[in-house]
């Protein structure tokens, strides 16, 4: 008799919030109570959600109430009780859900950090709209040693095309196989533009017509890994939802984003998600690298049905691999295709913007007629076409080309003319006689950049710096010149340098580091510094690209010989990139390197 009247109560306390409230809800329209039925309907919401829950809850009631003692009157108060306090938890927690701007405050913010699209300082005094700047890239499967047997046998047709990003949000919807992905991609490839648009575009909830009708809905979060390193590292069992609210407050610092309590963790929980860590690779301590991807790892076991996407260079990738089961997809070069709309888009944001967004035809056809220009230049010079597939330096090409200089042959040819353009912007511009040559910054630079790439970082202070830049600056000015004045002169001017957050400053985007490195480096004769990093795994990953653009200005023998004696197959795949880039090697160091290629690493 007890447990029937158990079960009568169960339903009345599990039903009755509903049909009272629809009685309400009735009573209140036809009696024009418009604000009480909006009310009561919200409660009436939170019922039904109240009866998905509320058997577990009654059997928790009953076990306490046998625990003070049994009987049904004793069982009827606590489920009274138990049910007040819950229903009056539930209706406050859904009612500042619902009355919390968090959401809207989160997404403008996402949208003011991501609307613009990244010159890398090539032209500050401009704000390309990243929306109409952007070419969908193309992603593609990655060596097949990186992809598991099961994914290559299952998913072999899929892995072979080149996709687009709409393309894989479809496949994450659809194929759990595809909730782990890692984006590998060159130096200035776009990875973290792409990253950047997906953002964008969500936050815009604008996913499903840019981007694919069956994009699914997700909350985006875009956390640079680089900028919560220290955090991972200093508290390794940091969750994701802790680390996502550390880095909410770095997001917005001059009016800090207070989101509803446990709203993240309980996105998380319900797969809501879409979690993009962006650049591995740029943590430069192999030992912290490996340290943050075992961090992202124990991130996917714990939330098994949210989508994670992480991007890295491919060598700082290669030793930090993660080991939940992962699709490894690769950035693939820009088509001509693509680079013909990259132009044309360049060019006509470009040109808008210069004529204070006026959108004539007259604005129109100058964008169209150079945009033309410079796309046959690239179609008939060889080199150009091979330069122009990555969008960094597509964007330096379109950049020089505005300005009327003439378009260089090679890669490192083209880094220098930009960094002098850069230097040399003010007095071109207003015609000011500057306290230091384009040459004399570009001597400070190269010593800032190398302590950089020495120190495995890329961001730096004041303090960290100060000593160093007044000895180049006491090399090259005559009077006393201030490292103060100098890092404002180059962030403001330049570009060159940008401050991310009070106080913090790093190069515009790595890749120019790793050039004024690599210039410092042939300068000051200190070739063995690149010599030990080919023959240490630990380190080759951060000096790869200084590498390359070493071997690029000059003779490459010894770094190359430096390679064949470590015979690791990052160190020949680099080797063979010097190379192709080098300006000179000498004749039998090319032989015996052509020949090991030949044979193949497997043969010796």
């Amino acid at each position: 008799m007890e447990k029937l009247a158990q079960l009568v109560i169960t339903n009345i306390v599990k039903w009755t919030p509903i049909g009272v409230g629809i009685v309400v809800i009735a009573q209140s329209l036809l009696s024009h109570e418009w604000l009480q039925a909006i009310l009561v309907s919200f409660l009436t919401a939170i019922s039904s959600i109240w009866v998905k829950f509320s058997a577990r809850f009654m059997e928790e009631a009953g076990r306490e109430a046998e625990e003070r003692g049994g009987g049904l009157a004793k069982w009827v108060f606590v489920v009274v009780d138990h049910t007040t306090m819950a229903i009056q938890e539930k209706v406050i927690q859904y009612w500042r859900n619902l009355t919390s701007d968090f959401e809207e405050k989160y997404y403008q913010r996402l949208i003011y950090t991501c609307r613009n699209y990244e010159t890398q300082g090539l032209d500050t005094g401009r704000m390309l709209t990243l929306k109409n700047m952007f070419v969908p890239l193309k992603i593609s499967q990655a060596s097949l040693a990186t992809i598991s047997p099961d994914l290559i046998q299952k998913d072999s047709k899929i892995l072979s095309r080149r996709l687009e990003i709409g393309s894989l949000l479809r496949l994450i919807s659809q194929d759990s196989t595809f909730k782990r992905v890692a984006i590998l991609g060159v130096p200035g490839s776009g990875k973290t533009t792409l990253m950047r648009y997906l953002t964008l575009i969500y936050a815009n909830r604008k996913q499903r017509t840019l981007i694919s009708r069956k994009a699914p809905p997700f909350i985006p979060v875009l956390i640079y890994l680089r900028d919560v390193r220290e955090d991972i590292v200093r508290n390794r069992g940091i969750s994701l939802s802790d680390l996502i609210h550390t880095w909410l407050q770095r997001l917005q610092p001059s009016d800090p984003l207070r989101p509803p309590m446990h709203w993240f963790s309980g996105k998380l929980k319900q797969s809501q998600c879409l979690i993009m860590l962006d650049g591995l690779d740029e943590i430069a301590d192999e030992s912290e690298r490996q340290l943050v991807s075992k961090w992202v790892d124990s991130q996917m076991e714990q939330y098994p049905d949210t989508p994670f996407i992480l991007t890295s260079r491919p060598l700082g990738y290669e030793h930090a691999k993660l080991e939940q089961p992962v699709t490894v997809l690769e950035v693939q070069p820009l088509t001509q295709e693509q680079v013909q709309k990259f132009v044309h888009n360049w060019y006509l944001e470009t040109e808008i913007e210069s004529q204070r967004n006026s959108k004539d035809l007259g604005v129109y056809d100058d964008a169209i007629s150079r945009a033309n220009d410079l796309v046959k230049r690239i179609r008939d010079s060889a080199p150009l076409v091979s330069m122009s597939v990555n969008p960094l330096l597509l964007t330096m090409i379109t950049t020089v080309h505005r300005r009327g200089s003439a378009l260089p042959g090679k890669r490192v040819e083209l880094y220098k003319e930009i960094c002098q353009i850069l230097l040399e912007r003010r007095r071109r511009a207003k015609g000011l006689v500057d306290l230091l040559t384009a040459g004399q910054y570009l001597s400070v630079l190269q010593g800032l950049a190398l302590d950089l790439m020495l120190r495995n970082t890329r961001t730096f202070m004041l303090s960290d710096v100060e000593d160093l830049l007044r000895q180049r600056l006491s090399l090259v000015a005559r009077n006393e010149f201030r490292p103060t004045y100098f890092l404002r002169h180059i962030r403001e001017v330049s570009g060159l340098l940008v401050e991310k957050e009070e106080g913090v400053y790093e190069f515009v985007h790595l890749s120019f580091q790793e050039y004024l490195g690599s210039l410092e480096i042939r300068e000051s004769k200190r070739e063995q510094l690149l010599i030990d990093a080919m023959q240490n795994t630990s380190l080759l990953s951060w000096w790869g690209e200084t590498i390359r653009l070493y071997a690029a200005q000059g003779d490459s023998t010894n770094i190359i010989k430096a390679a064949m004696q470590s015979s690791t197959i990052e160190a020949m795949a680099l080797a063979y990139d010097c190379l192709e880039e080098g300006r000179s090697v000498d004749p039998s160091v090319r032989a015996q390197l052509e020949t090991l290629l030949e044979e193949g690493l497997e043969a010796r």
